[in-house]
């Protein structure tokens, strides 16, 4: 069963419909994005852009995905963070992760966005790390009954000293093996570490996240993403807005 969730932005009333197989139409909206999609499809005013990604299958035993990540810079990094004393919570600070993320996302120099902490509580699901008694990351998922997805993760390593920044490296790991097991428990098939990068343009930051998530082992994997508009004013406000962005 795919995930829905209704935005209104301005006069837009749109739907972002995440791990359906393929698109199909939506009534009562002025738009619709496909988001997950794992079908290569051609459907009538529907536009198509494919994409890579990272995915663990969870259907494996946990000790075969446990295997699987990389002992040197991943294991290693999980259990240092256990014995450091950094404790994972779920769905317990959705109003410091907000801000953390939208700290984080300034000093990268990259757009806030228009995420809101509604809209998380709602459909997200949240892992925070905690070291002596402060949250020092946080990463917010998207699930439904079949798949689970790392949709936006952020921390504090940009504002603090190198010791620290090593620790908060051991928390990011930690993370995602607890959204691992997490999805395993709830009996999930597909955990997706949200995107790897394959651009033809050498990007030295985007490279080095890409060997983070592959120290988690998974395989890459091609998925797509559909939009149509309805509207043809929505069509309008959003090459304009392109437009302004180039």
């Amino acid at each position: 069963m795919a995930l829905e969730i209704n935005r209104s932005r301005f006069i837009f009333k749109t739907k972002e419909i995440w791990f359906s197989q393929h698109p199909y139409d939506v009534k009562g909206y002025h738009g619709v994005f496909f988001h997950e999609c794992k079908d290569k499809v051609d459907i009538s005013g529907f536009r198509r852009e494919e994409f890579t990604t990272l995915t663990i299958d969870l259907t494996q035993d946990l000790d075969i995905i446990w295997k699987n990540i990389d002992k040197k810079s991943c294991q290693y990094g999980i259990k240092r963070a256990v014995r450091e004393g950094i404790e994972v919570q779920l769905n317990k600070d959705f109003e410091q992760f907000f801000k953390l993320n939208r700290s984080f996302r300034k000093n990268k120099g990259l757009p806030v966005g228009d995420e809101k902490i509604e809209t998380m509580r709602e459909y997200g699901t949240l892992f925070t790390a905690h070291f002596n008694d402060e949250i020092i990351g946080g990463q917010l998922y998207l699930e439904d009954k079949e798949n689970i997805r790392w949709l936006l993760g952020a921390s504090k390593r940009l504002e603090v000293t190198k010791e620290k920044e090593v620790i908060i490296g051991f928390g990011n790991r930690l993370m995602i093996w607890e959204a691992i097991k997490y999805a395993k428990n709830k009996g999930l098939r597909e955990f997706d570490l949200g995107g790897f990068y394959t651009g033809r343009t050498e990007d030295s930051q985007k490279e080095g996240i890409n060997v983070f998530k592959k120290s988690f082992g998974g395989i890459l994997v091609n998925h797509y993403t559909y939009r149509k508009d309805y509207s043809r004013i929505l069509s309008l406000a959003r090459w304009i807005y392109q437009l302004k962005s180039r």
